[in-house]
């Protein structure tokens, strides 16, 4: 569900455009720092880490009639909680993810133009590539402290398939810049459910060491 639309957001991030600076014909390799929860977090929340990886994309760029190759390393993490819902019984149906990217540039030209996207713009790019939550709308903003500084989060509501049943979901999105990389935290539960504080509890717990 939600780690699909993280994975659609990587290669969003990872874009080509603004890359006239590159003037050598070696790879030019980045990487984020790895953002998590703190194990406080998770113990009051009762979400468990379920994916902790990296994923590593290339990308071949022609600048001035030359081929350059930019290697960019993400880290993701995924957590999840199960949940009473209705008839299905309990599933997992509480999801938290965060994404670190590297803020890249080259020459002063950005390699991720979309970092500065709105949240609701990311979603929407995300959304229409994405098969993961449908009929995706912006409902409001809201603010969160995480990783030392105030944060806007963004909440849609949409649809999405758990164990063959549509349910309405809620979707809480944060992006920012932090210490190097780009952070995009995103929580996604069923809307019957009161997961309001715990994902405020998640993103408050957010760590992340930069470069």
């Amino acid at each position: 569900m939600a780690h699909r639309w993280l994975l659609v957001a990587v290669s969003l991030l990872i874009v080509t455009s603004g890359c006239s600076g590159l003037i050598t014909g070696e790879t030019l390799t980045f990487e984020s720092s790895p953002a998590s929860v703190s194990s406080d977090a998770l113990q009051e929340t009762g979400y468990e880490e379920t994916v902790a990886n990296e994923s590593t994309i290339e990308r071949t760029v022609t600048v001035a009639g030359q081929e350059r190759t930019v290697r960019i390393t993400n880290h993701i993490r995924q957590y999840q909680r199960g949940m009473e819902l209705g008839p299905v019984g309990e599933v997992t149906a509480g999801q938290f993810i965060v994404l670190s990217t590297p803020s890249a540039s080259v020459a002063g030209q950005p390699l991720n133009p979309a970092a500065s996207w709105s949240n609701q713009r990311l979603v929407r790019e995300v959304a229409s590539r994405s098969r993961g939550v449908s009929d995706v709308q912006f409902e409001r903003n809201r603010t969160v402290q995480s990783l030392g500084d105030s944060r806007e989060v963004s909440v849609f509501s949409g649809t999405t398939t758990i164990e063959g049943q549509e349910v309405d979901v809620l979707v809480h999105l944060a992006s920012f810049e932090h210490e190097g990389d780009v952070v995009i935290a995103v929580a996604v539960y069923p809307e019957t459910i009161d997961e309001g504080e715990r994902v405020d509890t998640l993103l408050s717990g957010l760590t992340h060491s930069g470069n």
